[in-house]
């Protein structure tokens, strides 16, 4: 069996598949493009968060301007079958 036929596909498909592999590292570099592989996440991996968190929020508004909900003092019929 001739296999020549073979190496002689495979040889070119290889270099090309190199020289776009080499192409795509060195327009990252020169940062023509941004680098796909940064954003990617590990699953297993926790990040940090970059912003400092709040133990207690405190309203900046002024409370008599604030929404008031109509329903609040609504009285749910069921609640009366309930006891």
């Amino acid at each position: 069996m001739n296999q020549k036929g073979v190496i002689h596909l495979a040889l070119p498909l290889i270099l090309l598949l190199f020289v776009a592999v080499l192409t795509f590292v060195v327009l990252i570099y020169f940062g023509i493009i941004k680098n796909p592989l940064k954003t990617l996440t590990v699953p297993g991996v926790k990040k940090e968060p970059t912003v400092s968190l709040q133990n207690q929020y405190q309203n900046p508004f002024d409370k008599s301007t604030q929404y008031v909900n109509p329903f609040a003092s609504y009285k749910n019929p069921f609640d009366a079958l309930k006891k």
